[in-house]
């Protein structure tokens, strides 16, 4: 596995979108090829995200002792200054900030002599006006890259262009995301495992003081089989163990200066909720969940 595509090995994607449409919604995309750059981030302790950490200080005094996140259970090579060439294909969902389109990745000519295998890959594109999410996202990503290929998935870069000739909807955001296998199937006994796989990965979470905000059926994702190309699980670097599983969609996520027990009632709230009713065929949405707010 050590010629697939390393995390940081990606600077630029060039992309050819087309009209780009969801429901009610049809964009104009660039008519020509477009480069779009890879994007520095500030980590998450520079507060940009302007979290519960930053707005409440007096309250981070509830934590037992935040310790630096763990390294991540890899080791990340000098960046490549890979180019690659994305065409979108089916979009496969959509949510409040963004679109996810499936993708056929190509090296343009001169980059194969770095010999990196490209592993099934996934865009997500910020709407209209979500690019900030966006960037939020990725900010959130780029602070649990010890958690990627475990709890969450990988994620191989934030790219941004903006050109008001070749677009009709402001700045073009997107992020490189590992593609991921399919929901749970509503309407029959939970999956052997899926339940302690999940409420471990969400402690990993928890762990870090990281809320994620939006834990519902639909950020609830399988990994890809081997069969389909998909990547092997990663132990996590604070349980040690292997999940079947992945939490996706972080653009709401934030830190918590909560106490350990607040932030693990808060997962065990949301999570218990939505796999009990996964066998009786509901689909549960987070705001749908009583007593949330017994975790605070």
């Amino acid at each position: 596995m050590d010629s697939m595509l390393p995390l940081n090995a990606v600077s630029s994607v060039i992309i050819i979108s087309g009209e780009i449409s969801t429901p009610g919604t049809v964009w104009k995309g660039p008519d020509l090829p477009v480069v779009l750059r890879r994007q520095s981030l500030p980590s998450l302790e520079s507060g940009i995200l302007d979290d519960d950490f930053a707005k409440d200080p007096e309250r981070i005094l509830e934590v037992e002792v935040l310790k630096p996140h763990p390294d991540p259970p890899f080791k990340l090579p000098p960046p490549a200054n890979l180019t690659l060439h994305i065409r979108l294909g089916e979009m496969i969902s959509h949510g409040r900030t963004g679109m996810i389109f499936n993708c056929e990745c190509s090296v343009p000519y001169g980059n194969e002599t770095l010999g990196y295998q490209i592993p099934p890959i996934v865009v997500k594109l910020a709407k209209q006006y979500h690019s900030e999410d966006l960037t939020n996202e990725a900010i959130m990503y780029e602070g649990l890259q010890c958690l990627q290929g475990s709890a969450i998935p990988r994620c191989y870069g934030f790219f941004k262009f903006r050109s008001v000739e070749l677009f009709d909807f402001g700045p073009m955001s997107l992020l490189l995301l590992e593609k991921l296998g399919g929901l749970i199937t509503l309407g029959k006994p939970l999956p052997d495992g899926a339940r302690s796989d999940l409420k471990t990965l969400c402690s990993d979470l928890a762990a870090l003081h990281i809320i994620h905000n939006d834990v519902c059926y639909n950020n609830i994702l399988s990994v890809l089989s081997k069969e389909e190309g998909g990547l092997p699980s990663l132990p996590s670097p604070i349980s040690g163990k292997k999940y079947q599983w992945r939490l996706v969609d972080l653009d709401c996520a934030y830190r918590s200066p909560r106490t350990l027990w607040g932030l693990n009632t808060y997962y065990n709230t949301y999570l218990s909720q939505v796999l009990d009713d996964i066998p009786f065929a509901s689909d549960v949405e987070p705001w749908e969940v009583s007593n949330v707010k017994q975790w605070e």
